[in-house]
């Protein structure tokens, strides 16, 4: 399932349409959209967006398999808050439940960060929308507070639920990567593996490499860390039990930034044991030894992987 953002099309007021003519759907939006909801008012609402300025109006289809799925906008506010955004969505029932919607709000968020300069994007969800809430958390949301009887819904007075996300001012934040993000994780290991260190192992240790990145059952034991620059993971460090790295890559087009030692530092401040090991492949042993890692043993050979086994133990002063 490939979930993506882009641009509407006039061909997608079906499947708009279709989403919107729902009551559960709009049960969890504000007034105002007509129901039935047609195609003639989705296409309304497509053209609007496409010629909206596009400084102040970030507006996407949600796509899964780029059919449209649902919508996402942020809108930026005005006067003292014109670098603040609030963001709406919604998604067809259909697709309810699949962290779909998790997926696109990073998305956006991502990119708004990336390319403008918004500061702030918030989101106000009736208190009863447990869905949209989760959605919101998972992708790194912070819940602000409870907005008492702050608006009337098919007659009935509800709460509100205030959440934000500000730009970080780290020029390359660290985080937990989410389920839906280890794909992409996966994918920049192999990428700067093929790159950095595979000229220094026969097809043999490549192939096993490989094939750790395809075992499932493996992945799902890890605990993944990534750095992002905006919306784009450019690092990322994965740990097994007990405390040990699995795997530990930087884009290429990264390295020397200091990346590879925030990942390390916010990975240490999970653990209150600060001992860690690592089987580091040749090309990284240095960088190991930079981050205060000393070896254990002489060069190993498994599965055609060359390694060194290397340990790190943080002094009482050293510890996060």
């Amino acid at each position: 399932m490939k979930i993506e953002l882009r641009k509407w099309r006039p061909s997608d007021a079906r499947d708009l349409a279709a989403a919107l003519s729902n009551r559960a759907v709009l049960n969890n939006l504000r007034d105002g959209l007509p129901y039935p909801y047609t195609e003639l008012d989705a296409a309304a609402y497509i053209t609007a967006m496409l010629s909206s300025d596009a400084n102040s109006t970030f507006a996407f289809a949600i796509t899964v398999d780029d059919r449209a799925v649902g919508s996402i906008g942020a809108f930026r506010q005005g006067n003292i808050h014109s670098r603040t955004a609030e963001l709406g969505y919604y998604l067809s029932e259909a697709y309810w439940g699949r962290g779909i919607m998790t997926e696109a709000v990073k998305q956006i968020c991502g990119r708004i960060f990336a390319n403008t300069d918004i500061l702030r994007i918030y989101a106000e969800p009736f208190s009863y929308n447990t869905g949209s809430r989760r959605a919101l958390e998972k992708a790194g949301f912070r819940y602000e507070g409870l907005m008492r009887c702050n608006a009337v819904k098919n007659g009935k007075t509800v709460d509100m639920c205030l959440y934000s996300l500000t730009r970080s001012m780290d020029p390359y934040p660290v985080r937990r990567l989410s389920p839906e993000e280890i794909l992409a994780a996966l994918e920049l290991c192999w990428q700067v593996f093929q790159e950095f260190e595979a000229p220094e192992y026969a097809p043999e240790g490549i192939s096993a490499f490989r094939a750790s990145l395809d075992d499932r059952e493996r992945t799902r034991k890890l605990s993944f860390y990534g750095a992002f620059d905006g919306g784009r993971l450019v690092g990322t460090l994965c740990m097994r039990a007990p405390q040990h790295i699995a795997d530990f890559f930087v884009d290429a087009a990264y390295h020397r930034r200091g990346i590879g030692r925030r990942l390390f530092e916010a990975m240490r401040r999970d653990y209150e044991v600060q001992t860690f090991t690592v089987h580091s492949s040749p090309y990284a042993v240095e960088a190991y030894r930079h981050l205060g890692f000393v070896p254990t043993d002489t060069e190993q050979l498994a599965d055609g992987l060359r390694y060194t086994p290397m340990r790190f133990e943080a002094k009482e002063s050293e510890r996060p």
